[in-house]
């Protein structure tokens, strides 16, 4: 059965800026701009219960739909965004019909609509609840289309193309909009006290999340779907990684306009905006604007210092945070997966086939995933472990390649299942997003209850130079189905295998 495509409500705000945060530099203009030169978050200012200006849209009370828990509306100022113009957004709080909510959950993934009336918890939120664990919904969503901030937007786009400030970007507004939600929960002492604070969505909403981890120490742990994780060389400008990606890209609408890849212009259009320093992005209007590549330099460092999770591993493994990333395989956003396996192999992450913004994923991907519960469910109350990282190897051996999947800690998986595609386009072009793994290209692995190693064996086929796979396991953990990936891997396969 085909599986709908996944559509996450792409903006055109996040596309352009993850485009943008690709800068192609000349290794001549590697200027360097320490972390100590860029303050991105102040936490002063997120802190700050005076500059809230709380406004309480409905007080405390219990819940119509349910009667079982009490919640509160507000509006905030989150910050003074635009020059003299306050952003101002709705928080919906949710606790215990007694005592007190010991930490939280917090989402940004809620329509403004439903954030205005009364909420009933899902069947999941109730159980957070029953176990004193607060749930606290704001709005994480384009300005746009948020009621009453129509062409703001365009407006802090010009700004920040003119000015060049982080500030100005909805990758500094959206996690700011979480931390400011925080400081508005606890500052109601009576009815949340400190506790764990663990953040999760998709897209925007996973982005968020994870950059609040990384700057706010409130924050205990995130769950990102379809967000970034990793600074590689090709997020970073590297001239020879973007210079494949241009030359990939090149090579990609050459052939459309050829008619030999057929291609709607609307997907057309959605590639140019979303892929490596494409014609639409903001670099590229940047540039336009008479921007020195010094000065975008500066500003790319300034935002790798700051948002991915991989820079602050250290730091953030003192704080005993939990983390768990899902990139989706075809995703604008996380289009790095490779190097970052190669590099951070210890960021547990689960692959979803084909999976990314506007994708259809792979008829064999899990249907039955539950990962953002088992691990929040991990998160607020212990119990059963979730998967660590395995490792994996390979060897190719005349026309097929050996690989073994070893899980070398801790809980062990009961099932496994393995993808693979050919020749794949260098990551973050067009036609990386644009070439599915094939729907035959896939296998169940097999158990060596011996060896404890999950095995594949698969048959090559001629005339390819490499070869990319990955695996995914899973079992129960807690009562919810929880997934992890092998690393991506990238086979260089001999000419006459």
């Amino acid at each position: 059965m085909k599986i709908k495509k996944y559509r996450i409500g792409i903006t055109a705000s996040l596309a352009l800026l993850s485009a943008f945060m690709t800068i192609a530099v000349s290794a001549a203009n590697d200027t360097q701009n320490s972390a100590g030169q860029c303050e991105l978050f102040n936490s002063a200012e997120i802190l700050d219960e005076s500059t809230l200006n709380i406004k309480v849209l409905k007080d405390w009370h219990v819940d119509k739909l349910t009667g079982t828990t009490r919640q509160k509306l507000i509006e905030i100022n989150v910050a003074e965004w635009a020059p003299g113009q306050d952003y101002r957004i709705p928080v919906r709080m949710i606790v215990p019909l007694k005592g007190k909510a010991k930490g939280f959950h917090i989402t940004g993934a809620n329509p403004y609509e439903g954030l205005m009336k009364g909420s009933k918890p899902s069947d999941f939120e109730a159980k957070l609840l029953a176990g004193g664990v607060g749930i606290v919904k704001t709005h994480v969503k384009a300005p746009r289309a948020i009621p009453g901030k129509k062409g703001l937007q365009g407006k802090m786009e010009r700004l920040f193309i003119k000015e060049l400030n982080p500030r100005y970007t909805t990758v500094w507004i959206w996690p700011m909009t979480l931390m400011r939600a925080t400081t508005a929960a606890y500052a109601e002492t009576e009815y949340f006290e400190k506790g764990k604070v663990a953040g999760s969505g998709s897209s925007k909403n996973g982005i968020s999340p994870a950059v609040a981890l990384i700057n706010d120490e409130r924050f205990t742990a995130t769950h990102s779907d379809h967000a970034f994780a990793y600074f590689s060389p090709t997020r970073s400008g590297d001239r020879q990684e973007v210079d494949k990606v241009d030359a990939a890209n090149n090579a990609f609408f050459k052939a459309v306009k050829a008619g030999d890849i057929a291609l709607k212009q609307k997907r057309a259009k959605w590639y140019q905006s979303v892929m490596v320093a494409g014609k639409r992005s903001m670099y590229k209007r940047a540039q336009k604007a008479g921007k020195s590549m010094d000065e975008l330099q500066n500003l790319q460092n300034c935002f790798g210092s700051k948002l991915y999770i991989t820079k602050h591993w250290d730091q953030l493994m003192k704080r005993d945070v939990d983390i768990f990333f899902q990139p989706g395989t075809h995703d604008y956003v996380a289009y790095d997966i490779l190097w970052g396996a190669q590099n951070h192999a210890q960021l547990p992450v689960y692959y979803e086939p084909n999976g990314g913004h506007d994708q259809t994923p792979h008829d064999d991907s899990e249907k039955d995933e539950q990962n953002k519960e088992a691990f929040l469910w991990q998160h607020f109350f212990g119990g059963e472990s979730l998967l660590k990282p395995p490792t994996s190897s390979h060897k190719v051996n005349q026309n097929k390649l050996n690989v073994s999947v070893r899980f070398e800690q801790g809980t062990q998986p009961i099932n496994g299942r393995i993808w693979w595609m050919y020749d794949r386009a260098p990551e973050g072009s067009a036609p990386f997003l644009h070439a599915p793994i094939p729907e035959e290209q896939s296998m169940e692995m097999e158990f060596d209850a011996k060896t404890g190693v999950w095995t594949a064996d698969i048959e090559l086929q001629q005339g390819f130079s490499r070869i990319d796979f990955f695996s995914n396991h899973g079992l129960k953990v807690n009562g919810y189905k929880h997934y992890l990936s092998s690393p991506y891997t990238r086979v260089e396969l001999p000419l006459n295998p």
